[in-house]
């Protein structure tokens, strides 16, 4: 498995086809460093909408310009989940903002462990399993 680093962050796409993006340690996080990121991760994906997992317990910073992008051209339009791993307070608020203020389009949940971000991550997968055999089936 190839992993690609970035300025903040380094990735690679596990065998059930899920993203995985680690911050980088006191990484600074602003809209120039995210776009570079997220074209990297668009060739990745083949520009695909995926699963991702991002392990965020690294300390890094995040610019409000750089989140409300993330919100509305990346999670909302290249993402089918996305389960954030932390146990920072910040993360935290960030992810009920991202939910309850902007209203994200698509999942994103927050856990301790990346053992359960991968166990509700795989529910996505079957659902999505499931649609293709039934939409299979009925062709």
């Amino acid at each position: 498995m190839k992993v690609i680093r970035t300025q903040t962050s380094e990735m690679f796409l596990d065998e059930h086809g899920i993203l995985h993006k680690t911050v980088i340690e006191d990484c600074h996080v602003d809209l120039q460093s995210l776009k570079e990121s997220d074209k990297i991760t668009r060739e990745l994906t083949k520009g695909k909408k995926v699963l991702m997992l991002y392990d965020a317990r690294n300390h890094f910073t995040l610019t409000e310009d750089a989140m409300e992008h993330a919100q509305k051209d990346i999670f909302s339009k290249q993402r089918i989940a996305t389960a954030i791993v932390s146990t920072k307070a910040a993360i935290k608020i960030t992810v009920d903002y991202m939910n309850n203020i902007m209203k994200s389009p698509v999942p994103i949940k927050i856990f301790t462990t990346k053992k359960e971000a991968l166990k509700w991550l795989l529910t996505f997968k079957d659902k999505d399993s499931k649609k293709k055999a039934i939409h299979k089936a009925k062709a």
